[in-house]
């Protein structure tokens, strides 16, 4: 049994213990029975929580006397705790002190002897003294707590038998739910990748379309949209599409041969004609198709440099200004290499002219003769279109170009004229005035009609235009009062409300339509027309009450409000 440490005894307490000790190894010897290996067992934890136990004192006479004060410090870990004596110890207590210390000795010795005897066949550890069996306590303590914590993870952490042997219909259950959930992560699993394949497609076709749909709408524009430099490019005899393509790409006028080629089938361009062809980046692939349509030249030519532009109704002074404008530039205000000075210069060089004359003598069989009135010989005779020029092109040779067109466009017509007994100037000079007084074929074919009716009548043709030209207002801007108010007294070969016949010469350059008009009139019984001056309609009527009702109401009363 192990007594509760303290530091301090008083001297009732150090008494009582001795011979308490005393006695109850003297009731055990007399009962020759060996302690019980359960006193010397360690308390359990809630023992030595448990108040320690009151036992009551045996009362002994003894001789009063002073007991010595020890002074107990505090027990090393692996040593005794030595008794210090009071100095201040009285003498008398001596003798005592040293028969008691000899009893408590020879009890000990005796106990302990007693106890390692019964130790040794129990196996169990002796304990020598309170530091060492507080010691050995707080380790056997430490372990079991140790231990105990141990057993408690253990118990958390692994599951019991119950756990540990399922019954079927629960490991069925969980078999079944495990596999329930493989799947539905299979599913998921697949869903995601199908999902990712399904964006993955899309982006492609997306992003292929993209790049086609660019690929194509940047093919189908011109290579350099500012560049009209002209190139002399050859078309070899039976090439394909594709081979020209091929060609037009190598040469920097595409951007794409291959572009070309689908373009030209999905626009149905076919029957490409071989020879030579002046083309330019500048052109777009439906411009290059149609020339590749019209045919090329047997030898190359000077590429070009630009154009001019001359349109139907143009007359001399207008066409002057048109040459000096290069209208096949994007470029604003381009110019041509020629002046407007030159050009009028050249149109009345009588040398110039009677190299024309020789030149094309079916076209000039009728030309009116300087001293006839005439303003301009060569008015009416350059036929309006498009026309190129060159590097070596000059005013003259630009002006002879459209001499050549006018007599290439009269030439299936020359028959017709002379069948119907008038001569080239006649026609031209009636179908100058028929391109300004009507805006389409019919109206056109109707007033050629009226001209015809009013001459076979004896009656003067009475166009406005041809007093217009004579004052030199005729395209020009002028004002509606100023179109209707004219002189019609004016003195002038070019006034045909005096003057009867064609008049003496053309007063602009008519279109193939008006020439046309003029070779096949329609048939009418109109002697007069005029044209609203808003809307330019045309309004014909048959006598001159009709005809002055419509001047007022399509010219006077539109002018005054």
């Amino acid at each position: 049994m192990v007594d509760k440490e303290t530091t301090e005894f008083s001297r009732g307490s150090f008494k009582e213990k001795i011979l308490r000790q005393l006695e109850e190894n003297a009731a055990k010897q007399a009962e020759t029975k060996f302690p019980d290996p359960e006193d010397f067992e360690r308390p359990s934890r809630s023992d030595s929580e448990e108040p320690e136990r009151k036992i009551e004192p045996r009362k002994v006479d003894l001789e009063p006397f002073k007991l010595p004060v020890f002074d107990f410090p505090a027990a090393d870990e692996n040593e005794e705790e030595p008794f210090v004596e009071n100095e201040n110890l009285p003498e008398e207590g001596d003798s005592l002190r040293q028969n008691l210390d000899g009893v408590v000795s020879e009890e000990i010795q005796n106990l302990d002897g007693v106890v390692s005897e019964e130790i040794q066949n129990q196996n169990i550890p002796p304990q020598f003294s309170r530091s060492e069996s507080k010691v050995q306590d707080e380790k056997i303590e430490q372990e079991q707590f140790s231990e105990k914590k141990e057993s408690e993870k253990m118990v958390k952490h692994q599951p019991s038998r119950r756990a540990n042997s399922p019954s079927k219909k629960t490991s069925s259950s969980k078999k079944n739910k495990n596999k329930n959930k493989n799947k539905k992560k299979k599913k998921v699993t697949a869903g995601k990748i199908i999902a990712v394949i399904v964006v993955l497609l899309v982006l492609v076709v997306g992003g292929t379309g993209w790049y086609g749909y660019n690929f194509v709408k940047s093919g189908i524009q011109p290579l350099d949209s500012k560049n009209a430099t002209a190139k002399s490019i050859n078309i070899p005899a039976g090439s394909s599409s594709k081979q020209i393509g091929e060609i037009l790409q190598r040469q920097s006028i595409i951007k794409n041969g291959m572009v070309f080629q689908y373009y030209t089938k999905f626009k149905n361009y076919s029957e490409f004609k071989s020879g030579y062809y002046n083309l330019a980046p500048n052109m777009s692939l439906s411009t290059i198709a149609s020339k590749l349509e019209e045919g090329g030249t047997e030898k190359p030519v000077a590429p070009t440099l630009g154009k001019i532009l001359v349109p139907e109704g143009y007359t001399l002074t207008q066409i002057a200004k048109a040459v000096t404008v290069n209208s096949g530039s994007n470029e604003k205000n381009a110019k041509t290499p020629f002046s407007e000075a030159d050009f009028m210069k050249t149109v009345q060089d009588p040398t110039f002219i009677a190299k024309m004359v020789k030149a094309y003598p079916k076209l000039f069989a009728s030309l009116p003769t300087k001293d006839s009135g005439i303003k301009y010989q060569l008015e009416g005779y350059l036929f309006p279109a498009t026309y190129d020029y060159t590097k070596s092109s000059t005013v003259e040779s630009v002006i002879e170009n459209m001499i050549q067109a006018a007599n290439n466009q009269l030439t299936p017509y020359y028959d017709t004229i002379a069948q119907k007994n008038l001569t080239v100037n006649e026609v031209l000079s009636l179908a100058a005035l028929v391109e300004k007084e009507a805006n389409n074929d019919d109206d056109r074919r109707n007033v050629a009609g009226t001209f015809y009716n009013r001459m076979n009548a004896g009656m003067t043709l009475g166009s406005n235009l041809s007093i217009l030209y004579a004052e030199g207002k005729l395209g020009e801007k002028t004002s509606l009062s100023e179109d209707a108010n004219i002189d019609t007294n004016l003195d002038s070969p070019y006034n045909l409300y005096t003057n009867t016949g064609f008049g003496p010469g053309p007063v602009d350059s008519p279109s193939l339509s008006s020439i046309k008009a003029v070779l096949d009139p329609a048939q009418n019984d109109y002697f007069y027309f005029v044209a609203d001056v808003t809307t330019g309609k045309v309004y014909f009527a048959k006598t001159l009450a009709e005809q002055n009702a419509n001047v007022q109401k399509y010219v006077n009363d539109k002018i005054s409000s």
